[in-house]
């Protein structure tokens, strides 16, 4: 889920914030369509899951799986610490409409760079996750599969 709302900025709201930058228009960090609510309870909450569980069940899988897990762990967390940046240093620009539309254009920017840094992250682990769940290639697997 937080892969398609970091998609829907890089593809809608970045844009129409680049095209058009209105200071002071963008809701309240707390108000009713505010992102916060959206982020806010997923993003700790997979990072936190995703630790307890690597904790967990990480002795009883194989290297490679466990590998794919702290991979997609380090993935996740990079895209946590990006958006919590993006969060607390750029956003707030986007509703002070005392500031300037080029100042707000730049910082859109910024935000359009950050957030497709949080996309290829979070993709990255969904594909690391992924891969880590097919079974191992080689002539070893297939020896094994076949019926003697």
């Amino acid at each position: 889920m937080w892969l398609f709302g970091n998609l829907y900025e890089e593809l809608v709201t970045n844009p129409q914030l680049i095209a058009n930058p209105r200071p002071g228009t963008l809701v309240g960090a707390f108000a009713v369509g505010s992102p916060v609510y959206y982020y806010l309870p997923w993003a700790p909450f997979c990072v936190v899951l995703a630790v307890v569980l690597r904790l967990r069940f990480g002795h009883s899988a194989p290297a490679r799986v466990r590998r794919a897990w702290n991979g997609a762990i380090g993935s996740i967390a990079v895209g946590v610490v990006t958006k919590m940046i993006l969060i607390t240093q750029v956003n707030p620009v986007f509703r002070d409409p005392a500031l300037s539309p080029e100042f707000v254009h730049n910082r859109a920017v910024w935000w359009a760079f950050g957030n497709g840094i949080a996309i290829i992250a979070v993709a990255t682990a969904l594909v690391l996750l992924t891969s880590s769940r097919r079974p191992p290639t080689g002539g070893d697997a297939l020896a094994s599969s076949r019926p003697r």
